[in-house]
Formats: structure tokens, C-alpha cells, sequence
């Protein structure tokens, strides 16, 4: 057996041993964390985000040792990231470390970029203090692979930037790799950056944040990305930030709900409009954030005409939008980045009273024709495509106009009011616009107001279900990494119209006993604890249910909300055409499950009649379930590592019905995987009173502690009807 065998195989091992302890880790994590709760509890007093959101645009800078390379190496340009050169190339460590020691961009200057940021109308920059390859761009005591230790350069490029910002009245930001390839004590450099942080490596992350928080002066952001941390490392890095510098956001990027706001991967989309605070992060290229030769010479007028109506419809959903720049191995920008950046900011300068301190789409509904945003009295019309009609007609609004006028040119074009629709005649704004999106400010007599949503009426002799069908659902994104991200419900609201006091019974499944909300109308808030009473069983008495043989796939690899089979077949050789296997209660399962890991378990269910059944599903990390060809569960496990479990109220047909379920393990060693009927599980009720002039029901969680957390009301509703 060779040298070179035997040291792979030790690899191999201490990788597997580092991600058992890592998940040793989570479950120790998971069963100290009250006071851990408590501490994150305090420092997560209700926020006002509403600077933050009015500040609307953020310029990213992606800037290191690797910009030397500018995504060649050794003659030949790499296919991945330029900011990931020395994994995706294969480059030794000694290599690396040579390339660093020449690091001096000779044109760097952090005013450049400030002027940059000013001249396009951003208001916060974020620069890169740490990237996967763990060189520091600031002096540090925690290694000598830093900008001012190691390189010719000796200066420390975040003091540079946070002087420069703070001159110029700009907020300043950091991001900052939970990856390290160059620290001895960080996980092995992989294929993938989300990889535990080790004990050691974590000790690193927090000696350099307590040196960023406490030596550059007002930090406004820190983005985290890449690395897994257990729940007890993501609330030592919040408590160590959130004292040094109570008013600095914390992406979700710092991992198990804890972020303050979400920060999308670059260049990707939400499934759906988000409720809390939310950032879309842009860049030029999809391919690389730091600068890359392929990169040049492309054509920045239509990069810049993308990437402004990517920006609007951000913020006409109530987002706010990041670019992102990378600098050349000199410190310069390229001509293509600069042209796109000069485009995008003449383009905001005419336009900025409809981007900066406004709100979103007040209609809560989009058109293909065209974006809106609000604030005070104006309302924004974002003209995407000229109807074919040359006529813009907007419904909904009660409001009188009194003048319309297109920004930049002043032109007016004529406008009539048809009952509460507003129809502006399309004229041409006569004035050149390389952005080919013109904007109508629309002053009304009186203040812009949101449409009220889905209206429910409930007179005395109504019986009306509030259910999470019929709730405008406030979401977030959940997970304890961007492997295992998902969407997440965090609150429900219900506007209803009643001139009558109403009483509210609560229905819901017994795993929801206990669960702490919030209960919000226009003229009260009620702290409500679930602690209902047993009513009737969930299933039919007199009706039998027969769960059939399960059947389980091989490991498939990939995220959490990666399908790996088709689950719209009518059977499971439809559904995959990887082996089904029998589980056998009595033999070992021979799946060990590793990292990244999903397994499908196939039955089938045969109700006499059409009747609701409770089953309980035990999982891993993250659970999705289908039944019947419908998604009725994706969630995620807020205790890494310790078995999930998740009580779910089925809905039969008559006959047989197929029941699809993904065990997703991110960490663990240990395949929690088991499904068992519930014939004996009761609803629970609760009686809640409802005033007359309530305008809405509103349920959450009533804290920002864990805010993203699915807030867990899949089988629950309220029956409201009236007291008198």
C-alpha cells in the first residue's frame, strides 16, 4: 500500500470524523440551548429596519489576492469563479502563497470606489475582508496571511475603505468567508465550500470579527457566506458582533436562522415576494464575482439594461438591490464594469425620487407591462413595455390624480379617472434614455395607501374558515445553510370585514400544544399560548386505513430542495428507476447516511373512504412530502442533528393513495427515518375572542429570535363566527 493511498485514506477519515463531531456538536448545541436562546433573545430586540430599506442600493466589491490572477492560471482561464481560482485549478498551497507574496495594486484606491458609489446613487458598500482562500485584507494577530504581514503592499485595505467611507458619509460593510482553505485547523478544501467549521476554526472566525468590530469604527453590515456553523457558533458570532456594534445587520449567511435579514446568493431569485428584510445580490457576470478576463469586451449597454430592470423589480417587491464589482489585479476596474456602472447610475440619477425611500408595489399584484413603487402622495409607474393600447390603466385607487408627469423630461401626458380606475394616455417622455425604461410620477390628491388584500366578509349569520389556503402568507427563507435554504412561512394574516364582535375557535394538531404566538388586530396584540382541549379524533371513527409495505431508494446527493425523482408518477418505478428496496424493520439499513445526503421512502395508503388520517414522519435535517402528486411539507430541522419529528394531518381519497417522502441529512451520522399512523390523534380546539373593529387577524411568532423559522400552522384554522 503506497504513501500516497495511505494518506488519502487518513483524509478520508479525518473529513468524516470532523463532520461526526461537527454534528456531535449541533446535537450538545441542541440540548444547552436555553440560555444560549435567551442570550440571542436579548439581542434581538424588535428592530426598525426602515433606513436600511430606504438606503435601497448597496455596491459589493469582490477584491483579493486572487484578483492577481484575474481567473488565469498557468496560461489557461478557469471555468469557475475567479474569486475560486485556487480551488477550481487545482493550485498548491506553496503556489498560492507565492502568487500573495506579489499582491501590490499598484491603482488600488478605496476614493475610486467612493466615487463610484456616489456618482451611481448607492449609499452602503460592502468590501471583502476575508474570501474562501482565508488571506485577510486587514492586519491581523490571528495570521500572517494578511494584506499588510504578507505582501508587499503593507496596507491594510479595510482600514483604507472604512476611512473613506466614513469621509464621504457612507455606510460600510464587510463580508467575510466562514471557509478557510488556508487555515491548518479548517476543513479540508473540498468540491464544496459548505463545509463544517471545526472547534479551532471557529475560534479564528471570532478573534477576527472581535478585530473588525473593534478597530475600524461603525461597521453597518456583515455578510457571512459559505462554511456551516452549529446553532452554538452562529449565536456566539451574533452575541460577539451585536456588543461590539448593537446597530450592525447580520446576513442569514451566518447560518441556523439567526441573520437579520436575507441576502440572496448572487444572481438568483426568491420563489416569492419576501416579508422581512431582504437584499438581491447582483453581479455583471453570472460566473464570477472578482474580475476575469472571458469577462471583457462584452456588451455593457445591455448588461446595464438587465441589470436596471432587474433592480426594479426588486424594489417594487420590497427589496432592496447589491451590485458587485471586481476590481483588476492593478486595482483598477475594467472598461466593460465602469461603462455598465456609468449606464445604470445616469439612469438613477434622473430617476432616484421613484428608487430611494420608497415602498413597494402597493397593489400587491404585478403587471408585465410595467413595476410600481409609492411614497407619501407619488406613486411610480416603472414603464417596462408601451401597452398596445397606449394606455396605462391602474385600478384599485380611490385617490384623485392631480398631475402626472414623466421624470427626467417633465412632460405631462393627459390622464382620466373611470370610478377607481386611472387610465394615463401614452405619450412619448421625448427624451433620449439608453435604459429604455421611462418613469411616471403620479401625484395623487391625498397619500398613497396598500391595497387591502383578499377581504373576508363575516356578517351574523356567516361560518367562516380561516385557513392557511385563504391567509396572505408572510414568508422568509429558513435553514441552517444555503444547502439547506427553503422558503418559510413566519406569520399568517387574514383581512377581515365585520361590523360585529366575533368568536374565534382555534382547530389544530396535538404537535402544536404549546406553541407561543401572537395574536395581532388593528386594536389589540394577545400574546397567545396553544393549549387547547381534545374535540373529536382527526380520522374517520368507522373507516379503515391500510398503510401498505415501504419502500426506500439509494442515496441521491444535493440540497435540500433539489428533487431528485419524478413525483408525479402513479407508481414508484415512474417515479425513479433507481432500485426500490423493502425496508426491513429487523435489518440494518446498508445506506450509511452521509453529508448532503436525500433518501425517498414510497407507500401506498388505502382509506375506505375519503377522510383525513394523522401520521407521524421522523427525519433527519430537512423533510418534503408529496402526496398524492401534491407537495404538502417541505420544512427544515431548527435542531440540526437530533431526530425532526413532524405530525401531518393527510387528506385520503377513497382507494389507494401514494405517499412520497424525501430524509434529507445534511450533518448527521444517523439515518432517523420512520413513519407511524396516529389512529388515536384528536383535534385540538381553543376559543379566542375577536373585536368588532379588528380590520385583520394577524398570527407570528411575536419575536425576532429565530424570525425566519417556519412558524409550523400547515393543519391549522380558525372558524370565526359572531357572537350575537
Amino acid at each position: 500500500m503506497t504513501n500516497k493511498y495511505l494518506k488519502a485514506v487518513k483524509s478520508y477519515f479525518l473529513i468524516l470524523l470532523i463532520g461526526l463531531l461537527s454534528s456531535q456538536c449541533s446535537r450538545n448545541d441542541a440540548g444547552k440551548s436555553t440560555s444560549g436562546e435567551q442570550e440571542s433573545a436579548n439581542l434581538d430586540q424588535k428592530k426598525d429596519y426602515s433606513d436600511w430599506k430606504n438606503d435601497k442600493l448597496t455596491l459589493f466589491v469582490h477584491f483579493g489576492a486572487y484578483s492577481q490572477l484575474e481567473g488565469q492560471w498557468q496560461g489557461r482561464l478557469t471555468d469557475g469563479p475567479a474569486e475560486d481560482i485556487w480551488a477550481n485549478s487545482g493550485i498548491f498551497l506553496n503556489q498560492y502563497e507565492r502568487m500573495v507574496r506579489e499582491f501590490d495594486p499598484q491603482k488600488w484606491d478605496a476614493q475610486n470606489i467612493i466615487n463610484i458609489a456616489r456618482d451611481t446613487g448607492y449609499k452602503t458598500i460592502i468590501f471583502t475582508a476575508k474570501h474562501h482562500d482565508g488571506f485577510c485584507l486587514f492586519g491581523t494577530k490571528t495570521t500572517k496571511f494578511n494584506s499588510v504581514d504578507f505582501t508587499p503592499l503593507n496596507a491594510d485595505l479595510i482600514a483604507e475603505m472604512a476611512s473613506a467611507c466614513e469621509k464621504a458619509n457612507m455606510n460600510f460593510g464587510i463580508s467575510f468567508s466562514l471557509t478557510d482553505w488556508h487555515l491548518p485547523v479548517a476543513f479540508p478544501m473540498t468540491d464544496k465550500q459548505n463545509n463544517p467549521v471545526s472547534p479551532e476554526h471557529h475560534q479564528t472566525n471570532l478573534a477576527q470579527l472581535e478585530e473588525l468590530m473593534s478597530n475600524y469604527g461603525p461597521i453597518s453590515e456583515v455578510y457571512f457566506h459559505s462554511g456551516i456553523n452549529t446553532t452554538k457558533q452562529s449565536r456566539e458570532l451574533k452575541k460577539l458582533i451585536k456588543e461590539k456594534q448593537p446597530e450592525c445587520l447580520i446576513s442569514n449567511g451566518i447560518g441556523n436562522d439567526l441573520g437579520d435579514f436575507i441576502a440572496t446568493e448572487f444572481n438568483q431569485s426568491h420563489e416569492h415576494s419576501l416579508s422581512v428584510p431582504w437584499i438581491k445580490r447582483s453581479s455583471a457576470f453570472k460566473n464570477t464575482l472578482s474580475f476575469h478576463k472571458q469577462t471583457d469586451n462584452q456588451d455593457a449597454l445591455s448588461i446595464a439594461r438587465k441589470k436596471v430592470r432587474e433592480m426594479v423589480q426588486v424594489i417594487s417587491e420590497g427589496g432592496n438591490f447589491a451590485f458587485n464589482l471586481g476590481p483588476k489585479a492593478d486595482g483598477s476596474f475594467s472598461e466593460t464594469e465602469e461603462e455598465i456602472i456609468k449606464h445604470m447610475g445616469r439612469w438613477i440619477k434622473v430617476n432616484r425620487e421613484a428608487i430611494f425611500g420608497t415602498r413597494q408595489n402597493p397593489l400587491h399584484r404585478s403587471n408585465p407591462n410595467w413595476h410600481l413603487t409609492f411614497k407619501n402622495n407619488k406613486l411610480y409607474v416603472f414603464v417596462l413595455r408601451v401597452p398596445t393600447n397606449k394606455a396605462i390603466r391602474l385600478s384599485g385607487f380611490e385617490n384623485k390624480i392631480e398631475s402626472v408627469q414623466f421624470l427626467g423630461s417633465g412632460i405631462e401626458p393627459d390622464f382620466r379617472q373611470m370610478g377607481q380606475t386611472h387610465i394615463i394616455e401614452w405619450t412619448s417622455p421625448a427624451m433620449a434614455d439608453p435604459m429604455q425604461l421611462p418613469v411616471l410620477e403620479i401625484s395623487f390628491e391625498n397619500p398613497v395607501s396598500e391595497l387591502t388584500e383578499s377581504p373576508i366578509s363575516v356578517s351574523s349569520a356567516d361560518t367562516i374558515i380561516l385557513d392557511i389556503d385563504n391567509a396572505i402568507k408572510h414568508r422568509s427563507i429558513s435553514g441552517m445553510d444555503k444547502s439547506t435554504n427553503i422558503p418559510s412561512i413566519v406569520g399568517l394574516k387574514w383581512n377581515v370585514i365585520s361590523d360585529e364582535n366575533l368568536r374565534g375557535k382555534l382547530h389544530f394538531n396535538p404537535q402544536s400544544q404549546g406553541k407561543e404566538l401572537t395574536l395581532k388586530t388593528a386594536t389589540d396584540t394577545i400574546k397567545l399560548k396553544l393549549n387547547g382541549k381534545p374535540e373529536k379524533l382527526i380520522r374517520s371513527e368507522n373507516d379503515t386505513i391500510e398503510t401498505g409495505k415501504i419502500f426506500q431508494t439509494p442515496p441521491f446527493y444535493g440540497c435540500l430542495k433539489k428533487v431528485h425523482i419524478n413525483p408525479n408518477g402513479n407508481n414508484r418505478l415512474q417515479m425513479s428507476n433507481s432500485p426500490w428496496m423493502g425496508i426491513n424493520p429487523d435489518k440494518k439499513d446498508p445506506f450509511l447516511p452521509l453529508p448532503l445526503n436525500a433518501k425517498y421512502y414510497y407507500l401506498e395508503i388505502e382509506s375506505e373512504n375519503a377522510q383525513k388520517f394523522c401520521y407521524e414522519i421522523r427525519a433527519n435535517d430537512g423533510l418534503q412530502v408529496w402526496l398524492n402528486k401534491k407537495q404538502i411539507i417541505l420544512t427544515v430541522n431548527s435542531r440540526p442533528g437530533e431526530p425532526m419529528a413532524r405530525e401531518l394531518i393527510l387528506d385520503l381519497k377513497k382507494g389507494k393513495n401514494i405517499l412520497l417522502v424525501k430524509n434529507y441529512n445534511r450533518l448527521g451520522n444517523q439515518n432517523y427515518f420512520k413513519l407511524s399512523p396516529k389512529p388515536d390523534a384528536m383535534w385540538m380546539t381553543q376559543s379566542v375572542s375577536i373585536p368588532a373593529d379588528a380590520e385583520f387577524i394577524e398570527l407570528d411568532k411575536g419575536t425576532d429570535e429565530l424570525r425566519h423559522e417556519d412558524i409550523g400552522l400547515t393543519d391549522f384554522s380558525i372558524t370565526l363566527t359572531s357572537k350575537n
